[in-house]
């Protein structure tokens, strides 16, 4: 088959329809999707995320935003990005779907006397805003089903530059998983959208980031159970998995400590509107 009449849009939708069990119900259920946040927002800065533990990507989108300018935050969550953004901008509007999360990072907008962030509540593709120097989302765009049209609108109301954040998405265990005989589980959605972009005529610049994010574990029970929540099945003992545990996974302080890696991907370009 042809690069060029390949539909990588097509791809995404089947990327997002091949989804299972509760990611599928979150992909097409807006309500499960808010039930999901407002469980996790009063906890979810308890936990490190990417700002967190990788101080690289933080840096290499503080680098391409010039200090000054307004900014447009697709999926701003609580505010991890959101907050030390706004140190060098003039305003920033902070959207999420989640009206919880939102709640949170208005708290700290007020608890920090902070005056150049406003929040819009609402689907990226549904709401109405203006033109902005700069869009960025992070890890936000994976359940926008239209996301041609998405690509696009963010392309149009940047003045200045688009910066789109992935975090290449695999179960923790994922090489275990697939020395056992289970299929990649590593999530392609990072693969499809430079494809669509250079559809619309954009060639979008890539950087890719290694992370690597400690996983905490109380007991081998804990573990043990991860693993089958993530397979979705009940896995037996082998002597590949406790040799797998030993060699992979750090006794400390009567923790389990997993060190998981992965890679960040960093799509940006400078817009044509």
């Amino acid at each position: 088959m042809c690069y060029k009449n390949i539909d990588f849009e097509k791809k995404w939708h089947e990327y997002i329809e091949s989804k299972e069990g509760y990611a599928r119900e979150r992909a097409f259920d807006d309500e499960a999707e808010r039930i999901f946040f407002k469980k996790l927002s009063h906890k979810y800065d308890d936990n490190p995320t990417l700002y967190d533990y990788s101080k690289e990507v933080f840096d290499f989108i503080d680098e391409l935003i010039d200090e000054g300018k307004n900014l447009i935050e697709i999926g701003a969550g609580t505010g991890k990005f959101t907050i030390p953004l706004s140190k060098k901008c003039k305003g920033v509007i902070a959207n999420d779907f989640s009206i919880d999360m939102l709640n949170v990072l208005e708290g700290k907008i007020s608890e920090h006397n902070i005056t150049n962030i406003d929040t819009v509540q609402g689907k990226w593709e549904e709401i109405n805003v203006g033109h902005s120097d700069y869009i960025l989302s992070v890890n936000s765009l994976y359940r926008i089903w239209d996301i041609k049209d998405a690509l696009s609108k963010m392309d149009k109301l940047a003045r200045e530059k688009v910066i789109i954040v992935r975090t290449i998405q695999k179960p923790l265990f994922n090489d275990l998983y697939m020395d056992l005989g289970d299929k990649d589980r590593t999530c392609p959605d990072y693969i499809y959208i430079p494809n669509i972009l250079h559809s619309l005529n954009i060639c979008a610049d890539i950087k890719f980031i290694d992370v690597e994010n400690e996983i905490e574990f109380n007991s081998i029970e804990d573990i043990l159970f991860k693993m089958e929540t993530e397979l979705n099945k009940k896995i037996n003992i082998s002597d590949m998995l406790d040799k797998y545990i030993d060699n992979m996974i750090e006794k400390r302080e009567n923790k389990y400590i997993f060190k998981h890696k992965t890679k960040v991907v960093i799509i940006y370009w400078n817009s044509i509107s």
